[in-house]
C-alpha cells in the first residue's frame, strides 16, 4: 500500500539508473565491435540482464566487476556457430534488437521471450530483413517466438519501413547495417514517430567509430560498410526514471536534484521537466545535473492539447498526474502506447475511471478531467507486467492514498529501487497490496 506524502524533504538529490535506451544500445555496439569496451554507469535492472545474457549465448565476452563495470570484448559481428536459443523475458527493445542481430548470423537464431512479449509485433522489422534474404519461420511471424537465419553478406542494400511504427525497427537495422557488404540504405516511409531515439542510436554509433548520413529531408539515412571501435564509455542517468520524480516534485511542491542527468542529454523523455516547467515547476540545470523544485502555491492550468509522440515512456507520467492538474489535460500522440508491455493508454484510462477520475479516450488521444478528492476505501491498481504502470500510478498513490499497487516488483524491469527510492522521498509504503 502507498500512503500520502507526508514532510517530504525540501532538497532531495539521487542517482538515477543509467539510461535503459543508452545501457542497451551502448551493449548491443560494444558487442559488434573489434576489441574490448568498458561500461560503467549501465542500468541495473531485468532489461539489461535479459540482454547481457542473450549476447552471451552469441558468443560476445561479458565480464562485470563488483563495481558495476562492464568489460565487454567485442565480436565484430562474427557470433558463434551452430543453432542458438536466446530468451529475452519482457524485454521488447532487446527483442527487436536481437531480431537484426541474428540477421549477421548464417546459422539460425530461436528468438522467444515471456507470454506478454510474444504478443508484442515484430513484423514491420522482421519484412525487412527477409527483403534482405533472412529466412523466417514461422513465415509470417509477426511476434514472438521466431526464427531467424540470416544473410550477412546480402547485396541488396536499401529496405523501406512505415515509420509510425516503432522506431526500435529503425535502431535495429541501422546498429547492424555497416557490418552488411554493402551497408544499408534505410528509407522512411511517413512521418517518424520517436525520433530522439533514433537520435540516440545514432549518437551511439558514432561514439563507437560509425557514422550515419541523412538525407536532407529527414526521409531517409545511409550507413556505409564500416568497423565499430572498442570504447570506455559511461552511461549518463535514465531520464524516463527521472520523470515519476519531477512529477513528485511538481505535485508536492518539493525539490529534486539529480546528479547525473544534465541537458546536454538526447534523451527525449528529458522533455518531460519542460512540461513540469508548463505546471509552475522551476528547473534549473548544467551539463551533469538537473534540479527541478515545484510549485508551492499548486499547479498551473494549460489550456492547450499536449503531444507526446516524442515521450511515450513518460506519458503515463503525465497521465497519472493529469488529474491533480487544474482543468486536467488533453494530450494526444499515444497511439505507439497500445504496442507496449501492456495497453497503456487503455490501462491508464481504466485506471483512472476506477479511481472515479472523468476519463474520454481516442485511439491515440486522451481527455483526463480534473479529480481532488482520494478514494475512500482501499483501491488495488493491476500493473499487467508493467513497470510504467506501477510507477505512474505511485506517483497519483502519493497525493491520493488509499491506493495498492498489485505486483509492485515488476518495477525491476527498469527500475528496482524504485519503491525505495519512494520511501527515502518520504512517502510511507512500499507499493504491495495490502
Amino acid at each position: 500500500m502507498l500512503s500520502k506524502l507526508a514532510d517530504a524533504p525540501r532538497d532531495f538529490s539521487m542517482d538515477l539508473p543509467g539510461s535503459k535506451s543508452i545501457s542497451l544500445r551502448t551493449l548491443v555496439l560494444a558487442s559488434l565491435a573489434t576489441g574490448t569496451s568498458r561500461i560503467t554507469g549501465l542500468a541495473n535492472c531485468d532489461d539489461i540482464d535479459e540482454l547481457t545474457s542473450a549476447l552471451r549465448t552469441l558468443g560476445v565476452g561479458m565480464a562485470v566487476s563488483e563495481d558495476g563495470t562492464y568489460t565487454v570484448t567485442g565480436t565484430g559481428g562474427k557470433f558463434a556457430t551452430g543453432q542458438l536459443n536466446v530468451q529475452l523475458g519482457l524485454s521488447g527493445t532487446s527483442t527487436r534488437f536481437l531480431i537484426a542481430l541474428a540477421f549477421l548470423r548464417k546459422d539460425a537464431t530461436h528468438i522467444d521471450g515471456h507470454e506478454s512479449l510474444r504478443a508484442r509485433p515484430n513484423k514491420y522489422l522482421v519484412d525487412a530483413l527477409r527483403s534482405l534474404g533472412a529466412r523466417v519461420d514461422p513465415e509470417e511471424a509477426s511476434g514472438l517466438p521466431v526464427l531467424i537465419q540470416g544473410h550477412p553478406e546480402t547485396r541488396q542494400r536499401s529496405v523501406e519501413m512505415a515509420g509510425n511504427r516503432s522506431s526500435q525497427f529503425f535502431s535495429a537495422l541501422m546498429q547492424i547495417a555497416p557490418l552488411l557488404t554493402e551497408g544499408l540504405s534505410i528509407k522512411v516511409r511517413g512521418e517518424l514517430v520517436s525520433r530522439p531515439y533514433i537520435d540516440i542510436t545514432t549518437a551511439q554509433m558514432k561514439a563507437f567509430g560509425v557514422n550515419v548520413t541523412w538525407n536532407e529531408s529527414g526521409t531517409a539515412f545511409d550507413v556505409r560498410p564500416q568497423s565499430y571501435r572498442a570504447v570506455d564509455m559511461a552511461v549518463e542517468g535514465d531520464a524516463s526514471g527521472a520523470s515519476y520524480f519531477a512529477a513528485l516534485a511538481t505535485v508536492h511542491g518539493t525539490a529534486v536534484t539529480f546528479r547525473n542527468l544534465g541537458h546536454q542529454t538526447l534523451q527525449g523523455d528529458y522533455g518531460f521537466f519542460k512540461l513540469c516547467e508548463k505546471l509552475g515547476a522551476t528547473v534549473s540545470s548544467d551539463a551533469d545535473t538537473t534540479r527541478i523544485t515545484g510549485p508551492s502555491n499548486g499547479m498551473n492550468a494549460v489550456d492547450e492539447e499536449i503531444d507526446m509522440e516524442d515521450m511515450p515512456d513518460v506519458a503515463p507520467t503525465l497521465m497519472a498526474i493529469a488529474p491533480l492538474v487544474p482543468g486536467g489535460l488533453r494530450i494526444r500522440g499515444l497511439g505507439t502506447l497500445r504496442i507496449k508491455e501492456c495497453d497503456r493508454l487503455g490501462v491508464c484510462a481504466a485506471h483512472l475511471r476506477t479511481l472515479n477520475v472523468p476519463v474520454e479516450e481516442g485511439p491515440d488521444s486522451i481527455v483526463i478531467q480534473e479529480h481532488r478528492s482520494g478514494p475512500s476505501e482501499m483501491v488495488g491498481l493491476e500493473t499487467f507486467d508493467d513497470h510504467r504502470i506501477a510507477m505512474s500510478f505511485g506517483v497519483l498513490a502519493s497525493k491520493l492514498g488509499n491506493i495498492a499497487i498489485l505486483d509492485p516488483h515488476c518495477v525491476a524491469k527498469t527500475f528496482p529501487e524504485y519503491w525505495d527510492e519512494l520511501q527515502r522521498f518520504g512517502i510511507d509504503g512500499t507499493g504491495k497490496a495490502a
